[in-house]
């Protein structure tokens, strides 16, 4: 049903204008990638327009403050019609005929017209401005409300309750592993320098009297150049020999293979994405693309990619990027603390969030910014005020600290409204 409001002082003769009116039906805004289009049905007998004057409709879409007008559309009396036809005759043009959005009193119409999405629409409301032209007492323009559902919706997003877990930065302090092999070797690919890294942070956390550790996450991975079964069997395997390691070399900590939890054992799609991306070698584009072709399994994927250029760029792939992947990754210490307060606001967020109260929750994550599990919550907060382009910044921090949500929040995003990364 709709809904009236007035945007200017009421006038002597609102009610003859309101009632010389078209009948407006059946409104609509639709959106498809990043175009937005505005329908209805205009019906001009029903209103009580004299023959002397001129109905001009304005749609327009607005959300507080921002506004884009689209095309108006104007009824004509046959008065009317017959003077403008008349005066421009005189100045020239004497083939001029009502066109595009112009009709005669009595007709039925279908308007439409599109504009470029913009992030502000979401949410947006379509409104309506109407006037009369040709009278010494018409009113002054009046503003329409069309509905009360908004324009666009909220993308799905993801939002998980933040856990307790020591913060080392952006460094994933990755084992290398030679070809097929689950055996870790402290000599290749800077090894002993990580594996130092490593057991200094579990140091860090075993010497803070404040801290029990609850669990270790250590994730294995495969290069995805073999068999399914077999990278798989790697990945899991490459895991369980940093967890080994660990507990070999500090066994006055009490750690077990129960204190770990191997998070992914999987091939390294994802890493090898990645290194592509950083890389400056030919023909990356194509193989991103295959990548990120959900329609292709793992097999068909490594499939394409060999027979790319009679496979000169598989056997490069394997020379210089593959090495890289066959690793096991040192993710994050979990642990229990009492002075961790951050936990609880972002969770407190979490929770407003998931009541659709976007702005408060955006206030209360804001406060603990600096600690990177409220990255992704901060995103959604502003995500679910359709602030897309202010969120944007807040996903990518929460991804290079190791958060997978923040992706599909992002990929989210650019589903629903077509934008690009």
């Amino acid at each position: 049903m709709k809904k009236l409001f007035v945007m200017i002082s009421m006038m002597l003769g609102l009610g003859a204008a309101a009632s010389a009116q078209s009948l407006i039906t059946n409104e609509a805004v639709t959106r498809e990638k990043r175009m937005v289009t505005v329908t209805f049905d205009v019906d001009s007998k029903a209103g009580r327009l004299s023959s002397k004057k001129k109905e001009v409709i304005v749609p327009y879409l607005y959300n507080g403050t921002d506004t884009v007008w689209l095309d108006a559309m104007e009824v004509y009396g046959n008065s009317r019609y017959m003077r403008e036809k008349q005066i421009n005759h005189i100045n020239g043009d004497r083939n001029w005929e009502l066109s595009g959005r112009q009709v005669m009193k009595g007709d039925k119409y279908t308007y439409c017209d599109t504009t470029e999405m913009a992030r502000w629409m979401a949410p947006a409301t379509l409104g309506l401005r109407r006037y009369i032209v040709g009278c010494a007492d018409c009113s002054e323009p009046s503003d329409e409300r069309v509905g009360e559902e908004m324009l666009l919706t909220i993308p799905p997003y993801v939002v998980a309750d933040a856990t307790r877990y020591w913060d080392f930065g952006q460094d994933e302090l990755e084992i290398i592993f030679k070809v097929s092999k689950i055996e870790i070797d402290s000599t290749v690919f800077d090894n002993e320098v990580t594996f130092g890294k490593i057991l200094t942070a579990v140091d860090k956390i075993h010497s803070n009297s404040n801290y029990k550790i609850e669990k270790i996450q250590v994730s294995g991975y495969a290069s995805p150049e073999g068999r399914p079964g077999f990278n798989t069997w790697l990945g899991e395997n490459r895991a369980m020999a940093l967890i080994d390691y660990i507990i070999e070399h500090r066994p006055d900590y009490g750690l077990t293979r129960e204190t770990f939890e191997i998070v992914n054992g999987e091939e390294n799609w994802g890493g090898l994405r990645k290194v592509l991306v950083a890389s400056d070698m030919d023909r990356k584009e194509e193989v991103i693309a295959i990548i990120d072709d959900a329609d292709l399994k793992g097999e068909a994927k490594k499939l394409k990619i060999k027979n790319m250029d009679g496979g000169r760029t598989w056997q490069k792939m394997l020379e210089e990027i593959y090495p890289h992947l066959r690793s096991a990754r040192y993710l994050s210490v979990y642990y229990d603390s009492t002075n961790d307060n951050a936990v609880e606001t972002i969770n407190q967020a979490n929770a407003l969030i998931n009541e659709g109260r976007f702005a408060e929750a955006y206030e209360l994550a804001i406060t603990v910014k600096s600690d990177m599990r409220a990255y992704n919550t901060i995103g959604v907060a502003l995500m679910g005020q359709g602030r897309f382009e202010e969120a944007l910044p807040w996903f990518k921090k929460a991804i290079d600290s190791n958060c997978p949500s923040a992706q599909q929040n992002i990929d989210a995003i650019n589903a629903e409204y077509g934008y690009d990364r």
